[in-house]
């Protein structure tokens, strides 16, 4: 691979005004679409109606998804505590870890530090710090 190739390519053009999230405007219309609207709106970015706009519409999309992943990530934070009991799901990395379980022993900023049951891989100590999405809470039963 040349440099030229590895250069970062310039990004578009952001808009000028910050997006709001849906729950802080003051419309007074409800959160979702009538019937028919998304249809429309898909429909119109298919055929090339909407050309002019998709870097804006790229970008007001990428900071909802962004601002919906945060929210995801706090709530999950919000339910574990030391002590409680988990499972590695399909988004830890790497692959070996799916479904190992261990006791949570704290927070390191966004994550979560796991101790697990039986060290793994890499992990001699087996403690591991993980995104809160990575988690399953194990139920007692």
């Amino acid at each position: 691979m040349s440099k030229k190739n590895r250069r970062p390519q310039p990004r578009p053009a952001r808009p000028t005004g910050a997006i709001e999230p849906a729950s802080q405007r003051n419309t007074g219309q409800p959160d979702t679409l009538a019937p028919g609207q998304l249809e429309t709106l898909i429909g119109l970015i298919a055929t090339g109606a909407l050309d002019a706009h998709l870097p804006q519409l790229a970008i007001a999309i990428r900071q909802r998804q962004h601002h919906l992943t945060i929210g995801h990530t706090i709530k999950a934070l919000a339910a574990f505590a030391p002590g409680d009991r988990v499972r590695l799901n399909h988004q830890i990395r790497p692959l070996y870890l799916h479904g190992a379980t261990g006791t949570v022993t704290g927070w390191a900023g966004q994550s979560i530090i796991v101790q697990l049951d039986v060290p793994t891989g890499r992990f001699t100590t087996g403690e591991i710090r993980c995104p809160s999405l990575g988690l399953e809470p194990i139920r007692r039963e």
